[in-house]
This record gives C-alpha cells, structure tokens and sequence, in this order.
C-alpha cells in the first residue's frame, strides 16, 4: 500500500429518537452500521478506532494508487445516487447511519484536507 493514497472517514450511527448510538468495539460498530460491500472497492487496506467516547467509528482506508482510491470513492457516490438504497444496511432499520467527516491524508499522515459532509 501507499501512504499517498490514504484517507479516514468519519461515521456515527444515530437511533428512531435521534440520540447517537455507543459502540463497544470496533466489531459492534460493523455490526451496527452495516457496511454494504461497496466499501470493498478496490480491496484498501482499513484501520478501524473508535472516537468520542465509542460514538464515532474512524475508518482509515489505504489503497496502492490513485485509481483504487478514485473506484472505491466512485462508488460510493454512485451507491448513494444509482440506488434505491444507502451504502449501509443497519442492523436495527430504524437507525440511521451518518458518514459526517472525510480527511485526506498527506504522504507524511497529517491531514491535507477535511470535508464536512453533515
């Protein structure tokens, strides 16, 4: 893999009443959210952590050129406007899964770039 091609995203998973859900693990954050396959695109390299006190799963996705990291990005936009259904299938029907941050990532591991999606 190649540090160059390396971002993180940022998702929580929200309940029917608003209230954020906690995860206990990285596992039960899978779990929870339901990463449909399209976030297999391009076989990249993941590092999982949890965040804020277990509310936010960190994704840290490395992929070994540009073009995997473009296919994978690819899509999942085209997850979000070609299908009738969302990239994430929620184990409980009545959450809604938030993907809120994206953080591009320099060669060196600081941040270059930070997109705010919510």
């Amino acid at each position: 893999m190649a540090v160059e091609y390396k971002n993180k995203k940022y998702f929580r998973l929200r309940g029917a009443d608003s209230t954020l859900k906690t995860f206990s693990s990285t596992t039960d954050a899978n779990t929870k959210i339901g990463f449909t396959s399209v976030y297999d695109t391009s076989t990249p390299t993941k590092t999982e952590t949890l965040e804020d006190s277990g509310q936010t799963l960190v994704v840290t996705y490395e992929f070994d050129s540009d073009a995997d990291q473009t296919a994978f990005q690819n899509a999942i936009s085209d997850a979000w406007t070609n299908s009738p259904h969302s990239p994430f299938n929620p184990a409980d029907a009545t959450d809604t899964v938030e993907h809120f941050k994206n953080e591009w990532l320099q060669p060196d591991g600081s941040v270059g770039q930070t997109d705010l999606l919510i």
